[in-house]
C-alpha cells in the first residue's frame, strides 16, 4: 500500500509533501524494521491452498477513519518516566526542541497490544528541559480516535483495530513558548481474524521535530508516524500514516494511504518538518 498526495490549485506551489514509503529516514527505517516476522501454523497454510480468496486483502475495503475528537481528563494515559536532573551550568535553549523520550515503540505486535505502552510516548521540549515539570501551563490532553478496518476477498472483516492519538501541549518555559509532551498512541481495540498478523509501531525521528515559531515565541512541532503491516500465508502489506501536532494544541492527519485529500493549507502548515523537495 502506498500513499500519494492529492492537491489543487496553488497547492503545488505551497505543497512541501511527500510519499511516506521513499526516503524513509534511518530510525524510520528502523521503526519499519522493527515490526514483527509473522509466523503461521501449518493449518493456515494448508487452508490457503484450497482458499485462497480468505487470505488476501480486498485493496478497496480498507479504511482508516476518524471516529472523534477528545479532551482527557489528565495525563494519567502515561507514566511519565521522566526524572528532573539537578546540576549547575545547565543551559536551557528555548528555541532549540528536541525529543528526549522515546523515538520508536511499538503498539500492537503479532494481534495483541504491547503491555508496557502506557511508558512509550514522544515528547517536544526545548534543549535542557529534561522533564514535563520544568515547564508550566500545561492544557488539558487532547485525543483522537481512529479506526483501521480491511476485509478479505470474501467480504469478511478481518481486521479491526482502533486507537487514539494523544498529545498534551501549551507547555511554556518560563512563560516563553508553547511545547509538546505525552504524545503516544494508544491501542483500544484489536480484533484480527484468523490466519491474519497485525503489527504496527511508532516513529519520531529527530528529524521530525521542528520550532515554527520564532526565537522568541518558539512552537514545537512534531511529526509522529505510525507503521503497520498486515501478513497472511500469501501476502504481506505494510504502510504507514502521519499525523502533525503542534505545541499550541493544532492537530492534522497529513498522511493517509487510503485515499485523503489534503488540503494545501494543512500541508503548508507542516513545512519545516519537509525540507523543500516535492515527490509525485
Amino acid at each position: 500500500m502506498k500513499a500519494k498526495l492529492k492537491c489543487s490549485g496553488f497547492a503545488a506551489i505551497l505543497l512541501v509533501a511527500f510519499v511516506f514509503i521513499p526516503l524513509l529516514s534511518a530510525q524510520e527505517d528502523d521503526a519499519r524494521a522493527q515490526l514483527p516476522k509473522p509466523v503461521f501454523t501449518k493449518a493456515e497454510f494448508y487452508y490457503a491452498r484450497t482458499n485462497p480468496s480468505y487470505f488476501l486483502i480486498n485493496p478497496a475495503s480498507v479504511r482508516l477513519t476518524r471516529h472523534a475528537v477528545k479532551e482527557e481528563r489528565d495525563m494519567s494515559y502515561v507514566r511519565m518516566e521522566e526524572k528532573k536532573k539537578t546540576g549547575e551550568g545547565q543551559r536551557v535553549s528555548i528555541d532549540h526542541i528536541i525529543n528526549i523520550a522515546t523515538k520508536i515503540w511499538k503498539i500492537v505486535s503479532n494481534n495483541a497490544p504491547e503491555t508496557n505502552i502506557d511508558t512509550k510516548y514522544a515528547v517536544a521540549y526545548p534543549q535542557g528541559v529534561t522533564a514535563a515539570t520544568q515547564l508550566t501551563h500545561w492544557a488539558a490532553p487532547k485525543s483522537y480516535v481512529y479506526g483501521f478496518y480491511a476485509e478479505n476477498l470474501l467480504g469478511m472483516r478481518i481486521v479491526d483495530v482502533e486507537y487514539k492519538v494523544i498529545y498534551t501541549y501549551g507547555g511554556a518555559y518560563k512563560g516563553a513558548g508553547k511545547y509538546l509532551t505525552a504524545v503516544t498512541v494508544t491501542p483500544t481495540k484489536v480484533n484480527v481474524g484468523w490466519g491474519y498478523n497485525f503489527s504496527m509501531n511508532a516513529s519520531v525521528p529527530d528529524s521530525a521535530i521542528t520550532n515554527v515559531g520564532d526565537s522568541k515565541k518558539p512552537v514545537a512541532a512534531m511529526q509522529l508516524k505510525l507503521f503497520w503491516k498486515i501478513a497472511t500465508v500469501l501476502k504481506e502489506s505494510d504502510s504507514a500514516s502521519v499525523y502533525y501536532i503542534q505545541g499550541d494544541g493544532y492537530f492534522q492527519e497529513i498522511a493517509n494511504p487510503f485515499g485523503k485529500v489534503l488540503k494545501a493549507e494543512e500541508i503548508n502548515s507542516a513545512k519545516p518538518l519537509f525540507g523543500e523537495k516535492i515527490f509525485e
